[in-house]
């Protein structure tokens, strides 16, 4: 059985030392073990910044990225790191470097314009109706207008197999 080193590190600010605890004991111990081992950079900053030491935490992150700058979740997590340090406008072009174009705001609005020219063919007729309610319609039966509606929506739906 392996014991745990207990280990110091100076604070960022070299004013103290603090205790580490195990799991970053642990990620450190890996990387002097393995020091090329991206994911354990990525864990390590991971960890760090949920500790809010933003700036150690960015340091772990860039060098992730360095040794493996495939995942996107490393990018991701840096993008957070640097915003936690404040760093706004480095963290948003980060971020939108890394989506892809799925998730571009100019693919949604393209889109919603699409949704837009369609709204009046599928809009129920029901929705600007005076008899109209949130629960559905207060005459208590289907009026013609819906059945016409839902008639060529019916019609225009493409046949299934």
């Amino acid at each position: 059985m392996t014991q745990r080193e207990e280990m110091t590190m100076n604070a960022p600010s070299g004013s103290s030392e603090r205790q580490m605890d195990p799991r970053e004991s642990d990620l450190r111990l890996r990387l002097r073990t393995f020091p090329r081992d991206a994911y354990a950079w990525y864990m390590l900053g991971k960890h760090l910044r949920l500790m809010d030491r933003h700036r150690e935490a960015e340091e772990a992150l860039r060098r992730a990225v360095s040794l493996n700058p495939g995942p996107t979740r490393f990018w991701e997590e840096l993008a957070g790191a640097l915003a936690d340090l404040g760093r706004l406008d480095e963290a948003y072009l980060l971020a939108d470097s890394i989506r892809p174009k799925s998730l571009k705001v100019e693919g949604d609005l393209e889109k919603l314009r699409e949704i837009e020219k369609t709204i009046e063919e599928t809009s129920s007729p029901c929705v600007s109706c005076e008899h109209y309610t949130y629960y559905g319609c207060s005459n208590g039966h289907s009026c013609q207008a819906l059945i016409e509606w839902r008639s060529r929506a019916v019609r225009s739906k493409p046949a299934s197999s």
